[in-house]
């Protein structure tokens, strides 16, 4: 909704003093019963729990759908200025209840009830009506309890009425020069038809609406073609067999709160079109305008019809994709009552060809997205889509955004703020816990709220606050959502906590603080580089004031962790404002006026004489909401004083080994220039092996392959870091043993007889300098027990896996080193 040109508060105020006829209903009011269990039948909710309006709205089931089927013939006979006409209609709503109702409610104001059935079966019911307290409940009580998904078919006829609100506009009903408008913002199309009248719960419907085919004005004099216009999309326009009356059948498949629904009857002009938005999308447009503007009011209006497209795309980079199926506008002249344009949903109501050609068209459209595709939970939450749809079109109109304005919006809204006195009344309402209907469309509901979306881009940055308008829409598209749901995604978007700002602005009555804003920087100087033990490190911190008021809550916080775990920072030098805990160095911000912009303070800290080396880095940001960062983290570095460490990774035992197999890792703390290990003789250097580390990684590793003769060695190693600090020498003994075993035929006929390989009986002498290990005869293994010396003593077919014919001896020393020989055997 909009209140510009007219204003709707404005309407209100001139029709307060209408009053308002009472109708009485007869019969019980059901009294709402605790369940004992979860599937015992109960009485559904007369009540939402809406704050604003404590009495309409109902619970206990969810509607699904409505079909709302109408037929609305004017009298006969007509009078005074506007239409007078009735309605025979039927509205079938599907519900879903989660547990059995024994009864439940929906809101329904004047009309005559001709029947009520549930799932088809006859059902009692009964009114309950209290003007004075915003009530108009249909009380239903099927014939038996009903649970999971129902539906309610209501049948009814009359005299359909406007309803008039605490601040004394109208909306609901309302007859026209030449038909009739149903608007339902807040609560008025209860007087069209029964349903729950809550934002909460929102449905599907199709509105099926039978007319006479020609309209004529209230003298008769007047004829013209007859439209009927509501939400979704026009899937049928039906004319009765002898003509006079039509049918149209509009079908809207997207949720959508009960308020935003629109009938609309009156002699109209049609624009369809196909409208491109983007992302290649091309969606219908049907608008209505009426029959009786000036041919040059019809052409304002159809050039600005040409230019939804555009507009729908342009506000699709702010919010995401069009979140409805077709679009188009109603431009009606209509009486003072309803004279204000309004969100229905897909296409806007529009009471004047000034209002849909001036920047209440982007208004209404960008409810599209704020207040329709997410609505409110409670008319409390109303702020959100009002605050939004007002500041939106000024964020449009801005060269920031899509046009040529001068003022950014920021200017624009704190011009709004600050030219408010804090002793105006304007500030007594807090726009998230309003309960009073009567003001419902005040200052709060509008220039407040646009005010805080301003506000609030200015205390999490724009980064995070376009996130934040675009993911609401994504992440709760066609929901009801709570002014604590929008709290909760701003602070997760923008990593902040906003509890300080959004009471002040959205809960708490007096006139809020405009937020800080400034851009932070942290500067370094030094005598040196790298530094050295004791060196002193001067830091300054820069706020500039870059808002549109003083700096006055603004706090900067230093991550010192890095500094202070090789530098100290004496408590003792700290300027006043500046404070440290821990590890965190704390700057309140002085108060820093627009006209002289700029705050510093400096800080030092002295290099220990501990100090291993390294970087030395400090990390700025501001703590409160409203700032930026243009370089806020400073890293010197500090001379390595670390020397590196070096591991002896093979070898591990001392040996004997044939060849040296070596590794040694390495790591630094700031970079290896190169791993060294050399193979000493005594004190003679016989082998000198190391590795270059590439791009001075912090680890690395030196293997080689190692050859040496027989002997006692040691290997010496370290590692060299880029500083050229040298690790502590690691030494290793081992030794090499890279000489064959041998094997020799023993002598004597009570060892061996035969000869030349060719044996019936054979025995083996076996020696090696540095011990035998085992042997294996045909892969038969043998431990023996690591001597210079052994024996393999009267070897023959069958014993030790020896057979007849070819025989594989083969003899192991403890390096490793095997000789293999092969015999036969008779």
């Amino acid at each position: 909704m909009t209140t510009q040109t007219p204003s709707r508060r404005a309407v209100r105020r001139g029709l307060a003093a209408l009053t308002v006829p009472l109708v009485i209903a007869a019969g019980i009011v059901a009294t709402p019963l605790a369940a004992s269990a979860a599937d015992e039948p109960i009485d559904g909710a007369r009540t939402s729990t809406d704050p604003m309006f404590p009495n309409v709205g109902n619970g206990g089931y969810d509607a699904l759908d409505y079909d709302v089927n109408i037929a609305w013939t004017p009298d006969a006979v007509q009078s005074g200025s506007t239409i007078a006409g009735s309605i025979v209609a039927t509205s079938t709503m599907t519900a879903r209840a989660d547990q059995p109702l024994r009864s439940f409610s929906l809101d329904f104001e004047g009309l005559e009830i001709d029947s009520v059935t549930v799932n088809g079966v006859p059902a009692a019911w009964t009114r309950d009506v209290d003007p004075a307290a915003i009530k108009f409940k249909l009380i239903v009580t099927p014939a038996t309890p009903v649970s999971g998904e129902f539906t309610t078919t209501v049948t009814y006829h009359g005299v359909p009425s406007a309803h008039v609100d605490l601040d004394g506009s109208f909306e609901g009903w309302n007859r026209t020069t030449d038909g009739a408008t149903m608007l339902g913002q807040p609560i008025g199309n209860m007087t069209g038809y029964p349903h729950n009248n809550t934002p909460a719960d929102k449905a599907t419907y199709t509105f099926t609406i039978d007319i006479p085919t020609t309209l004529n004005n209230v003298a008769g004099t007047a004829p013209g073609a007859g439209a009927a216009v509501s939400n979704g999309e026009l899937i049928a326009k039906t004319p009765s067999a002898d003509g006079t009356r039509t049918t149209w059948v509009w079908d809207q498949t997207l949720p959508m709160a009960s308020e935003l629904a629109v009938i609309s009857i009156g002699k109209y002009d049609v624009i369809e079109s196909q409208v491109a938005i983007s992302g290649g999308r091309t969606i219908p447009s049907w608008s209505f305008m009426d029959s009786n503007l000036s041919a040059t009011n019809k052409a304002t209006i159809t050039n600005r019809v040409a230019q939804l497209g555009t507009i729908i795309s342009n506000l699709e980079t702010l919010y995401g994709p069009y979140p409805g199926k077709s679009t188009g506008v109603i431009v009606d002249t209509v009486p003072s009552g309803i004279n204000y344009a309004l969100e229905t949903q897909d296409r806007s109501f529009f009471p004047s060809t000034n209002s849909v050609a001036g920047n209440t068209l982007i208004h209404e459209l960008v409810h599209q997205w704020y207040g329709n595709n997410v609505a409110p939970t409670t008319w409390t939450d109303i702020w959100i889509g009002e605050g939004m749809a007002t500041w939106g079109p000024t964020y449009y109109n801005s060269s920031e955004g899509f046009g040529t304005g001068a003022n950014p919006s920021e200017l624009t809204y704190y011009n709004s703020w600050n030219n408010t006195a804090p002793t105006s009344a304007n500030w007594n309402t807090p726009p998230g816990a309003q309960t009073n209907s009567a003001i419902l469309y005040g200052y709060q509901t509008y220039t407040r709220s646009a005010q805080f979306w301003a506000a609030l881009r200015v205390a999490i940055g724009d980064d995070a606050f376009f996130a934040l308008i675009k993911e609401w829409q994504v992440r709760y598209a066609g929901t009801s959502k709570t002014t604590a749901d929008l709290k909760a995604l701003a602070e997760e978007i923008s990593g902040r906590d906003i509890t300080a700002l959004w009471n002040d602005w959205i809960l708490e009555p007096g006139k809020p603080a405009w937020p800080d804003k400034l851009s932070l920087a942290l500067a370094a100087s030094a005598p040196e580089a790298p530094l050295e033990r004791g060196d002193v490190v001067t830091y300054t911190l820069t706020a500039t004031n870059t808002g549109r008021s003083s700096l006055s809550s603004s706090v900067v916080t230093v991550d010192v962790s890095s500094v202070l775990a090789q530098a100290s920072i004496d408590p003792a030098t700290l300027p006043a404002g500046v404070t440290l805990d821990g590890t965190t160095l704390t700057w309140t911000v002085p108060v820093t006026p627009t006209t002289a912009p700029v705050a510093t303070v400096s800080f030092a800290a002295t290099v220990a004489a501990s100090a291993q080396g390294g970087p030395l880095t400090a990390t700025a940001q501001v703590a409160t909401l409203g700032g930026t960062c243009t370089a806020c983290e400073s890293t010197l570095a500090v001379r390595d004083y670390a020397k590196p460490t070096a591991t002896l990774v093979s070898p591990t035992t001392a040996g004997p080994f044939p060849v040296l197999q070596l590794q040694v890792d390495a790591t630094d703390n700031l970079g290896l220039k190169r791993i060294v290990a050399n193979v000493y003789q005594g004190a003679t250097l016989v082998k000198s092996t190391q590795t270059a580390i590439a791009d001075g990684a912090l680890t690395g590793t030196h293997s080689a392959t190692v050859t040496l003769p027989d002997g006692a060695y040691t290997v010496r190693y370290n590692a060299e870091d880029l500083e050229g600090n040298v690790a502590t020498t690691g030494t290793f003994a081992f030794s090499i043993d890279a000489t064959k075993p041998t094997a020799t035929v023993k002598d004597g006929s009570s060892f061996t007889v035969g000869s030349g390989g060719v044996y019936s009986l054979v025995s083996f002498k076996l020696y090696d300098a540095q011990k035998i290990d085992k042997v294996t005869l045909n892969g038969k293994v043998k431990d023996l027990s690591n001597n210079q010396w052994s024996d393999i003593n009267f070897v023959k077919p069958g014993t030790f896996g020896a057979v007849a014919g070819q025989n594989t001896l083969v003899v192991y020393d403890v390096a490793g080193n095997t000789q293999t020989y092969t015999f036969t055997l008779n």
